[in-house]
């Protein structure tokens, strides 16, 4: 499922998604060391010392959670039903149920860590062994820096797209340092005003460092005050107040960047000398980085983002990050809305942009992603080519290691698209495109129980999302999980969220789990209407065909569709979900049949796989009852 970019909901105040969920939240609960064990609450992983991993049912989470926040006190059956399953009545077993998973955690942790004890008639105590008492998670020895949205003291609320714009692009500079992690912008800049709680940050993002400050802009000088603090120990290693005129912001930038990487004895890449900048240029820049932020399906606001960055390039045209801006916001109005003018013009004009960004900044990162959703869906290797230049110059971004993500999976390799979007995901938690990705790489390679956990916390933080609610829909195929599909529904339904996306996923989750022959007939129509209007089927389309028994009438309209899309550069694909088709516990039935290399054939799969070596992880030896590579040889061959 594709998606726009709502921001999450507000942690402090009540929302709709927590009366929905139970008293404890658990995609709020900081992690927690406990002896040999490293609780993970949002994820509802336990980790031992000795590198195994266990991971708790939402109940039995939350029991932990509330045992632990006793601290040695007695928690009442009642309290229990309160915080874990809000008052609703359930049996006695169901209690004696998480009780007994949590004795078996006890028991696997080994002695000295923590014992269950019951309390006849009265409850449950968690005792913890003074030996492993419980801790805060220590912070990583690798730092991990946060860079806070400055505050505007303008005395101006219209000046916020200002020292919003100013922070991000000190985020920006610090991060060309290729051995520093620099949390996202989307999940740094959550926090806010009172918000700003060392502490908080620090736990929820994992931080090792934060780097905050303010902006204050009067006409044509600016005043920007920073400091960079250690968290574990609250200590502020590097401060200091900046007054210049606009026209040396760059400067002002990279001398804030050059200071926070040597407090933390870190080297920042090269960078192209910082110039004078026109500053109605810079203000343009920014207010159309404000403008187009989070309003995705937005066409006019795009449309307006883009008119705003021509004027800055045309006042300013050696300010490169402006034209990188540009190709972007060029490719977001293409990619999600058309253009008023033929596709190749529109095409030409993003690349135009996206190659004078790199001419005067070839450290621009976020370009080459841009540049890669230019070729034909079936030129993977030149796509290949063009995210992989992302990552070399920035192995730490995370939106660079996100798009490297989403390749992998639509070529096939999902375990190490796994490990791109785990990575991606760590550095910005709070993004809602790279959590979802995240969740469906962790389904797509049979991470069943950390997916729902994902999942889970992200209806908490996006309680309006449309996509995380069918997405995770439509997982509960991968663990025939009807009880958790029917709770999904009727929280979309309470939610006023149960429109036609989130409808159509329940219809076929539904479907898969009990082959109803009447919906059956309806989905194949509904593929081979596809097929009559546009020429082809879409991947996702004929896995779960497949799924429902129709292998047959799968690969009877594979063999009729043209998928012209392939070579044709007029004919994008950006909606391609085609990592659908490479997972053996998702699509299973799709990828055992020996047909499978012929549809991978005519994606132009198999020529990639042949010439570059990098074959998907279907391919491993004995995963399939047919010899997939030889198959594809012969297919690339011929």
């Amino acid at each position: 499922m594709s998606s726009s970019h709502p921001a999450p909901a507000d942690r402090r105040a009540s929302s709709s998604a927590d009366a929905d969920l139970a008293g404890i939240v658990l995609a709020r609960e900081p992690p927690v060391r406990l002896g040999a064990l490293m609780i993970e609450p949002p994820m509802r992983r336990v980790l031992h010392d000795d590198g195994q991993e266990e991971f708790l049912e939402p109940r039995v989470m939350q029991a932990l959670v509330v045992l632990l926040r006793a601290d040695g006190k007695i928690v009442s059956r009642d309290d229990l039903l309160t915080q874990c399953w809000r008052g609703v009545v359930v049996g006695e077993d169901a209690i004696i149920r998480v009780i007994g998973r949590l004795r078996r955690l006890s028991e696997g942790a080994g002695a000295g860590v923590f014992r269950l004890e019951t309390i006849t008639k009265v409850g449950y105590r968690l005792v913890v062994e003074s030996s492993a008492a419980a801790a805060p998670a220590a912070p990583s020895a690798e730092p991990l820096l946060a860079v806070l949205a400055f505050d505007n003291l303008s005395g101006d609320a219209d000046m916020a797209y200002f020292s919003d714009g100013v922070s991000e692009e000190v985020q920006q500079t610090v991060a060309r340092a290729a051995d520093l992690k620099v949390i996202g912008r989307t999940s740094s800049f959550h926090y806010r005003g009172a918000d700003k709680n060392l502490r908080r940050v620090a736990a929820e993002l994992k931080a090792t460092h934060l780097l905050d400050g303010a902006v204050r802009r009067s006409g044509g000088r600016v005043r920007i005050s920073a400091q960079l603090i250690e968290c574990a120990g609250e200590t502020t290693l590097w401060s200091d107040r900046f007054d210049r005129d606009l026209t040396d912001v760059f400067a002002l930038q990279d001398e804030i960047a050059a200071a926070v990487a040597a407090a933390l004895k870190v080297v920042l890449a090269p960078a192209p000398k910082a110039e004078p900048i026109d500053p109605a240029a810079y203000e343009l820049f920014l207010k159309a980085g404000d403008l187009h932020a989070g309003n995705f399906t937005d066409p006019a606001a795009i449309v307006a983002a883009v008119g705003l960055l021509e004027q800055a390039t045309c006042l300013a045209p050696r300010f490169a990050r402006a034209w990188a801006r540009l190709a972007s916001a060029r490719a977001l109005l293409l990619r999600r809305h058309g253009a008023d003018e033929p596709y190749g013009t529109a095409r030409d004009k993003i690349a135009a942009a996206a190659q004078r960004a790199l001419e005067l900044d070839p450290g621009l990162v976020t370009v080459h992603p841009v540049l890669a959703e230019l070729e034909p869906f079936g030129r993977w290797a030149d796509r290949e080519a063009a995210i992989g230049k992302a990552l070399a110059t920035a192995p730490n971004d995370a939106a660079a290691l996100g798009s490297a993500a989403r390749f992998c999976g639509h070529v096939g390799r999902h375990r190490e698209a796994l490990d791109l979007a785990r990575r991606a995901f760590d550095l910005d938690p709070m993004n809602l495109n790279l959590a979802n990705y995240y969740g469906i790489f962790l389904i797509s390679t049979g991470h069943y129980l950390e997916s729902q956990a994902i999942y889970d916390r992200l209806i908490v933080d996006w309680p309006d999302a449309l996509s995380i609610l069918a997405n995770a829909i439509l997982f509960t195929d991968a663990g025939r999980d009807r009880e958790r599909l029917e709770t999904l529904v009727q929280l979309a339904k309470a939610r006023g969220l149960y429109k036609d996306a989130v409808r159509n996923v329940t219809r076929i989750a539904r479907n898969l789990q009990a082959k109803d022959p009447r919906r059956l007939a309806a989905f194949l129509q509904y593929a081979r209407d596809e097929l009559a209007q546009t020429g082809n089927v879409r991947e996702q389309l004929l896995g779960v065909l497949c799924e429902y028994g129709l292998t047959d009438e799968a690969y009877d309209l594979v063999e009729r569709a043209s998928y012209d899309f392939v070579t044709d550069p007029e004919k994008p694909r950006w909606d391609a979900a085609a990592w659908e088709m490479f997972s053996l516990y998702l699509r299973g039935n799709l990828i055992r049949d020996p047909r499978y290399p012929r549809l991978c054939a005519k994606l132009g799969l198999c020529d990639y796989w042949v010439e570059t070596g990098k074959w998907p992880d279907c391919a491993d030896a004995g995963l399939l009852p047919y010899d997939f590579k030889a198959e594809c040889r012969r297919l690339a061959t011929a």
